[in-house]
């Protein structure tokens, strides 16, 4: 294998992996697995998702934020981001809308705690965003995911936002 496919290969898994990193807490979300989400603690026993912003939030936009927290429907679009992000991420489905869509969230988390306070500037979310705008244009959704198959389909031929 050549360097080129090595390197689509690692793209692969690193959106595969970031798949991940959404879903899971979808999940401990949903049920409080123990992890973030304290058992009983899950959107399942009635307790909001978004109310552990009220515990990270911090900087410029903590205020902002804290009053967004425990909202059903900042809850729905939290989850729902949380799944759709997660499960598109993982199959290497609609790479266009979920690019967009991974950045815009990303910034909104990387926002809870601006400026960070491990570095004046620079935290992970960041540099989340850069790996999956490298994802998309150097081709990571082509390997390890349905993406090939994806584009063939007549919806997306029609609306190729949906790529």
């Amino acid at each position: 294998m050549n360097e080129k496919m090595t390197g689509l290969y690692v793209l692969a898994a690193f959106r595969v992996l970031t798949g991940w990193i959404m879903l899971w807490p979808f999940f401990d979300k949903m049920f409080g697995l123990g992890f973030q989400t304290p058992h009983g603690g899950g959107w399942i026993d009635c307790v909001s998702p978004s109310s552990y912003v009220v515990y990270v939030a911090d900087g410029v936009f903590k205020d902002f934020y804290t009053s967004l927290a425990g909202n059903f429907v900042i809850d729905v679009v939290l989850m729902a981001a949380l799944l759709v992000l997660g499960v598109t991420l993982t199959l290497g489905v609609t790479s266009k809308l979920t690019t967009f869509g991974m950045c815009a969230f990303l910034l909104v988390m990387y926002s809870l705690h601006m400026p960070p306070s491990d570095n004046p500037v620079v935290d992970y979310h960041i540099l989340l965003v850069l790996g999956i705008l490298a994802t998309y244009f150097l081709g990571g959704y082509d390997k390890l995911s349905l993406h090939p198959r994806w584009r063939e389909a007549r919806i997306v031929k029609k609306f190729p936002i949906l790529e």
